[in-house]
């Protein structure tokens, strides 16, 4: 039986790939801040896995920002799954939310290479993947860098770059097996109530706590098809050293809100969309700096790469956020009844 290590497991990301390792039969050791933690991930993993599965995941205790702990749980173990990382809340410097994800990049991969662990696929993101608004409606693939002087990326997304470029520069230096995952916004079911990650944002559009809409292009990920994807890449060796794009299928807020209040009648869903004029006052605000870019880009990812050398493949974005919205309300998030 193989064993992987996966980082962050109490994550809305991890979680899910936590359940599909173990329900391909692997073994699963899962990196939590505090052993306490590891009761909330199993009890969010009912319903996703049976009991035999459930028998074979395991928790060691390792914080992203320290050395401590990673070397010993990664330990015998076939390979890691690196999806741990910082999100912020938007108030963090770019140095400030860099140190922790490339330092938190590192010390996991160092701890790996000194377990005498070769094969690591860690989850990285589109945003790594960013050209500027100007270059129009181009189709970017896996070759594509995002430039980190580039101002129209928020401080995750160059974070996200560092880190990455820091993994793939420790994979060279050390003969690490590495392959990256770029996922978009990831929407999707949620394990449990208070961990919904991206979902937050279509839990806002449900509940109407958002007076219009910023018509916003979204890279859609179903975290579903996310998950399977990290295994692919984990199962077949023609995935190393190689990037992955799982953001492919593409949304406007706008027509998130709509396809909601066509199968959701009683919802609170906004009707009104930000007149462009606003949208430039409001980029004066630090929280929504990043809004005109993001509501003006024209260029697109593809996932062919994915679809091609491992087979994957991905659900329409459509029903991956009404996937989503009918377990927000099923976990009792949404204030009207939608289901």
């Amino acid at each position: 039986m193989a064993t992987v290590a996966i980082t962050g497991g109490t994550g809305y990301v991890a979680g899910f790939v936590v359940a599909e390792f173990l329900s391909h039969g692997y073994a699963v050791r899962a990196s939590v801040r505090n052993l306490g933690k590891l009761e909330a991930l199993t009890e969010g993993l009912h319903g996703w896995v049976d009991d035999e599965a459930l028998s074979r995941l395991t928790g060691f205790e390792a914080d992203l920002t320290a050395a401590d702990g990673w070397t010993q749980g990664f330990s015998g173990a076939d390979g890691v799954i690196h999806v741990a990382s910082p999100v912020g809340n938007g108030s963090e410097s770019v140095e400030a939310l860099t140190r922790v994800a490339k330092g938190g990049t590192l010390n996991v991969l160092r701890a790996a290479h000194d377990a005498g662990v070769e094969r690591v696929v860690m989850t990285s993101s589109a945003g790594t993947c960013i050209p500027k608004v100007s270059v129009g409606a181009v189709v970017l693939d896996e070759t594509f860098w995002s430039d980190p002087d580039n101002d129209e990326l928020n401080p995750y997304r160059k974070s996200k770059v560092a880190a990455e470029r820091a993994a793939w520069d420790f994979a060279h230096d050390d003969d690490m097996e590495l392959t990256t995952i770029l996922p978009g916004t990831i929407f999707g079911p949620v394990m449990r109530k208070d961990v919904i990650s991206s979902n937050e944002l279509l839990l806002r559009l449900l509940n109407g706590t958002v007076p219009a809409i910023a018509d916003t292009p979204l890279d859609i990920t179903d975290v579903r098809d996310l998950a399977v994807l990290h295994r692919l890449a984990f199962e077949n060796d023609v995935a190393i050293g190689e990037r992955f794009l799982a953001a492919g299928s593409t949304l406007t807020l706008s027509e998130v809100a709509k396809l909601f209040r066509e199968n959701f009648t009683d919802s609170k869903i906004p009707t009104k969309t930000f007149p462009a004029w606003m949208i430039d006052v409001l980029s004066i605000v630090p929280p929504f700096r990043q809004l005109p870019p993001m509501v003006r880009r024209k260029y697109s990812h593809t996932t062919k790469k994915a679809e091609s050398l491992l087979g994957w493949t991905h659900r329409a974005p459509q029903e991956t956020v009404l996937d989503a919205a009918r377990s927000l309300a099923g976990h009792g998030l949404v204030w009207t009844d939608i289901l």
